[in-house]
């Protein structure tokens, strides 16, 4: 039997970059229990979607065009209270949205370049709390699900330094240091750059050897 024919987590997956949505569907393609219902790459796509299917999760890409993602994003809870939404974007830019979002009730948010392992554990954390509770910082001590080089840099960006000043330490390029990021902040459930700084000071995290 296949997943499609036994799904556990429907998902509908609204995002009109190719490159995001193929990064999506390698990660979600051999989940077990998991069956890609829908894709959308225009707002006007994913209603009629929502109604057919009735999907557990909608992965929302938050420069989707056609429409406002907040809008839509408390559309879907009020309409489909059980779906839950996910929303895509890239933090600190676009967190004018995401939070907006989170407040009208997106469970919580991924990375455009989130892996297989970030995708798992979002869509675990969603559907066992049914999609009605924004992702917040738990508190939890996540030390140990963190790489070593993730700490390095969420220490750095506690001790103030800029992206483009943690690149130039770390020796690596800005986008690698956005990545490192955008992996910290889904495995810990941080929200913008001020959580980042809070949580490292609150975990003792700071860069393997002095700044």
């Amino acid at each position: 039997m296949t997943v499609l024919d036994n799904p556990i987590v429907r998902v509908v997956v609204a995002e009109d970059r190719a490159p995001v949505r193929s990064g999506l569907d390698a990660a979600l393609g051999h989940l077990p229990g998991v069956a890609v219902v829908g894709t959308a790459t225009h707002h006007a796509q994913v209603p009629p979607l929502l109604d057919r299917h009735r999907p557990e999760v909608l992965l929302l890409g938050l420069a989707l065009p056609g429409g406002d993602p907040v809008e839509l994003t408390r559309a879907v809870r009020a309409e489909h209270p059980a779906t839950a939404v996910i929303v895509i974007a890239v933090l600190p830019a676009t967190n004018e949205q995401v939070l907006p979002a989170l407040q009208a009730g997106a469970a919580g948010w991924l990375p455009p370049t989130a892996d297989r392992d970030a995708v798992i554990r979002a869509l675990r954390s969603v559907v066992a709390g049914a999609g009605a509770t924004p992702r917040r910082p738990s508190g939890r001590d996540h030390r140990g699900e963190l790489t070593a080089r993730e700490a390095d840099v969420l220490g750095l960006v506690a001790a103030g330094l800029t992206n483009a000043e943690i690149a130039r330490r770390l020796s690596v390029s800005e986008a690698t240091v956005k990545t490192h990021l955008n992996h910290a902040y889904t495995k810990v459930g941080l929200q913008n750059r001020a959580e980042a700084v809070e949580y490292a000071k609150r975990q003792g995290l700071g860069p393997s050897d002095p700044v």
